[in-house]
């Protein structure tokens, strides 16, 4: 057997596993079974893979590896899930050995991405500035277009099909707005008793591609009495730990609980993927003995937006309201992840309520994975895509002219479909919607 040393998945219970009934109440809820039809890419199907391989039945094959690393980590199947199977402990003792499957050269980028470039904001910045800088001099879809003239698809040297690549990542970027930094405080000018001090975790993809989503989280917090804090702090870990790059994360996660401190102060937080890791410290720690406590209240600290609104008396009389149509798009980090299903929707219907006519317009499969996954999109486009298509169809029934959600990766997954699809519909974060109605 090709056991990795370090590696969780040898450690995982029969119990664990056996704890699934194969009963198939999961199949619905999973995106790459419904793209594919494949057992192998169903939830039920990679326990059985994993099972064989904890029972010394099945080496850690490339194949193996495949079906598993095809998940997206939407947790929709937890969710559905009658018997309680703890799917996401069993996806997590994985990843690390998945790592080692993947190209020498291809984790070392991932781990310079992870370690040297996600953490340093000032270094996004940067980076940030000369993509802008490169949109407003070529345009948003330059190396699209290059692919076309030089790299058609009967092309199949390296070079084009690095090109080819690129273009298709380059989809997935919006046009940059101007970064405006946060200020580290703000107080509001007519505080309320229900006010409390807030910590905002402003995010590595959001803070970048999203600035003015963290302008509009700050406001609306403010609007309803609270003070923002935004501590100095760094990446949340998330992306490594989905690439089995645990380590990296731990100590992204260890920078974050010292700069954060251990106090009582909530941390808001406004990207799901974000406020799902950050809910994970408490499981990430678990076997460290200083930090396990710590990391616990460090988590229970943590609301994602809605949720944080929604415990705290949100206003019933907004100032303003929706015009046009509009649909929501759960991010599967808010609503598998965090279990927050409801808050959402009702600050939404809430602003609704103004309107002489209902404006809110349920979606279809609205709580299913978009293909967006972290970076799941980057490297399993494809079948992203497919997954995409999807959730689009269902998007177009609505004749919704705003679709709003609540994770900055789903908002480039949804842009950039619309976008190929020519739609006129505008997607929003829920920060936007409710800084606008207030």
């Amino acid at each position: 057997m090709d056991d990795i040393k370090g590696s969780n998945i040898i450690n995982l219970s029969k119990a664990t596993l056996e704890a699934c009934i194969h009963c198939g109440l999961c199949l619905p809820a999973c995106p790459t079974y419904l793209a594919t039809g494949r057992e192998t890419e169903s939830p039920r199907g990679r326990i059985y893979l994993v099972d064989q391989y904890v029972s010394k039945k099945l080496p850690f094959s490339d194949r193996m590896a495949e079906h598993l690393d095809s998940c997206l980590g939407c947790l929709g199947c937890q969710t559905a899930c009658p018997s309680g199977v703890n799917y996401e402990s069993i996806l997590d003792a994985v990843r690390p050995q998945l790592a080692t499957k993947r190209s020498a050269f291809s984790r070392l980028l991932g781990r310079i991405a992870f370690r040297q470039v996600l953490p340093r904001y000032g270094l996004l910045r940067v980076l940030g500035m000369f993509l802008r800088i490169w949109q407003l001099s070529f345009g948003s879809r330059f190396l699209g277009r290059l692919t076309d003239q030089f790299a058609p698809d009967t092309t199949l040297s390296s070079p084009r099909r690095l090109l080819k690549r690129l273009s298709q990542w380059e989809k997935f970027l919006p046009v940059l707005k101007e970064h405006i930094p946060l200020p580290t405080r703000l107080d509001p000018k007519n505080p309320s008793d229900r006010g409390v001090h807030t910590l905002l975790f402003k995010g590595c993809v959001m803070d970048i591609f999203y600035n003015h989503v963290n302008h509009s989280t700050m406001r609306i917090l403010l609007k309803q009495g609270h003070s923002v804090e935004v501590p100095d702090q760094t990446c949340c870990g998330a992306l490594a730990f989905h690439q089995g790059e645990e380590d990296i994360a731990r100590d992204l996660a260890r920078r974050n609980l010292e700069r954060f401190g251990f106090g009582q102060d909530p941390i808001v937080v406004n990207a799901a993927g974000c406020g799902a890791m950050l809910k994970h410290y408490k499981t990430l720690f678990t076997d460290d003995p200083d930090l396990a406590h710590k990391a616990a209240e460090f988590s229970a600290r943590v609301k994602d937006l809605s949720e944080f609104l929604a415990e705290h008396q949100f206003p019933e009389h907004p100032k303003n309201t929706f015009d046009k149509k509009t649909t929501y798009h759960a991010a599967c980090h808010l609503a598998h992840a965090q279990k927050v299903h409801d808050q959402p929707l009702t600050l939404l219907e809430e602003l609704d309520k103004t309107n002489d006519t209902k404006k809110m317009v349920p979606l279809t499969q609205q709580e299913h994975c978009c293909g967006s996954a972290g970076i799941y999109n980057l490297f399993n486009t494809e079948l992203s895509l497919d997954i995409l298509d999807e959730k689009l169809d269902h998007l177009e029934k609505t004749g919704a002219a705003t679709v709003v959600t609540s994770n900055p990766g789903c908002q480039l997954q949804l842009e950039a479909g619309i976008a190929a699809r020519g739609l006129d519909i505008e997607v929003k974060h829920i920060a936007e919607v409710l800084d606008q109605a207030y």
